[in-house]
Order: C-alpha cells, then structure tokens, then sequence
C-alpha cells in the first residue's frame, strides 16, 4: 500500500500539497493486451491528511496489514511536519524574540505573569540544549580584561606657521607634553 498526498498546481506553475491522502494498492490485472497480467496501481480509497483516526469507509477497505502501514506512515509524516516546523522556528525565533521585546517595551503587546515565567522557562532550556550540543560558547567569567590605554598621538599642527591658530595650536601641544612630562616624572 502507498499513501500519496495529492498535489494541486499553483496559477504560478509550482507544486503544492493538497488536503487529501490516496490510498494505492498494487494489483495485478489481465486484459486481453496483456494474458498473463501486469501489475498496475489504483486508487483504492481517498481521505482527509490531517485525519488522526481512518475514516470507517476506508477501514472497511484496507487490510489490517495496509492500516498498520497507513500507522507508520502517520508517524513518519507527523515527524516531518515537526521537523519542518521546529526549523522553520528556529529560524526566525531572533527576529520573533526582538519583535515580542519591542512590542512589549512601547507597550503596544501586554501578558500575563504565568505566561511571562512559561517564556522564561523555555528560553532557559533552549540556551541549556545550545550549549549541550556546543552550539554556544561558554559565557567568559570575571571582570573583563581591560587592555593598557595607548597613548593618543596629537594630529600635527595644519596652521600656516605665523598665524594665530598656529600659534594657539602649539601653545596647547607644548602644555600637554609639559603634563605628559610631569606625569611620567611621579610629580
């Protein structure tokens, strides 16, 4: 037994899944063409692709062995979904968070205390699972490492010497190598 979810074609040309499964059975038929039969598919049966349960019409069709089948093809199709939608989540869980944040601090979305501890509580385990599976790097403990402040070099003097700018911007580098000095000196 094959179970096929149909596909519609879109007005731009592409492929899209549909809402109904079909339910193929491979049999063999002998026509007058063909004596000695050949095996050939056919539409046994067609119903909802979200349905949980098989419809009664469908079960009175299909062997056991074909409804434990349509089970395990549940199960597959369920995980895909999943798969899908836990991607799909993940993607665009940043821009959704940051969205949320926004709304939330110009008070354009409101929530409640409970459901306030619930997001705390899956972005906690979330963070835990990325650094499980080393998808985060360990936060750095202690005070940050502040580098030795380098010294500031002074753009040269641009005035046309003799000019006034000139003269005021050469007073004010020959101050700071003065404090310079005396700072060095312990004075």
């Amino acid at each position: 037994m094959q179970f096929k979810i149909i596909r519609h074609r879109d007005k731009e040309g592409g492929y899209r899944e549909g809402h109904r499964v079909q339910c193929l059975r491979r049999v063999r038929e002998v026509t007058p063409d063909f004596p000695e039969g050949k095996n050939v598919q056919r539409v046994v049966a067609k119903f909802d692709r979200e349905a949980r349960e098989l419809p009664a019409d469908v079960l009175a069709i299909l062997t056991p062995a074909e409804v434990e089948e349509w089970r395990e093809w549940r199960v597959r199709q369920d995980e895909e979904e999943l798969k899908a939608a836990a991607q799909f989540e993940l993607d665009t869980l940043a821009e959704s968070t940051r969205v949320a944040r926004v709304g939330l601090a110009k008070g354009y979305a409101t929530t409640t205390t409970e459901n306030v501890a619930a997001i705390r509580k899956e972005i906690r385990a979330l963070i835990r699972v990325a650094s499980e599976l080393g998808l985060m790097p360990e936060p750095v403990r202690g005070r940050p490492v502040i580098e030795e402040e380098s010294e500031i070099t002074l753009l040269p003097n641009f005035a046309p010497p003799g000019t006034p700018a000139y003269e005021s911007y050469q007073r004010l580098l020959d101050e700071h190598e003065r404090k310079k000095a005396q700072t060095n000196d312990g004075g």
